[in-house]
């Protein structure tokens, strides 16, 4: 399942997002699917490579993060996302 936001700010807890107990290759997939949407935006946003509008705000915890939105105008940023 891929990750995105609807540029609403959202806040989530470590434990709700990236759970602890990872039992399943299902759990595992999904798992390695954040971190890679949240390492790629991440990078992308410090970067610089596609512009503010591309990104929505997310909250983990106490830590703001700009996510790649799936609905964005950026071509570029939407094939990152659909990958």
């Amino acid at each position: 399942s891929r990750v995105s936001c609807d540029c609403d700010v959202i806040t989530v807890h470590w434990t709700g997002l990236f759970h602890g107990d990872i039992r399943t290759q299902e759990q595992s997939l999904v798992f390695v699917k954040r971190m890679m949407a949240l390492a790629t935006s991440s990078i992308t946003y410090l970067r610089g490579i596609f512009p503010e509008g591309a990104y929505c705000s997310r909250y983990l915890e106490d830590l703001s993060v700009k996510i790649l939105k799936e609905d964005s105008s950026c071509e570029g940023a939407r094939k990152i996302v659909k990958w």
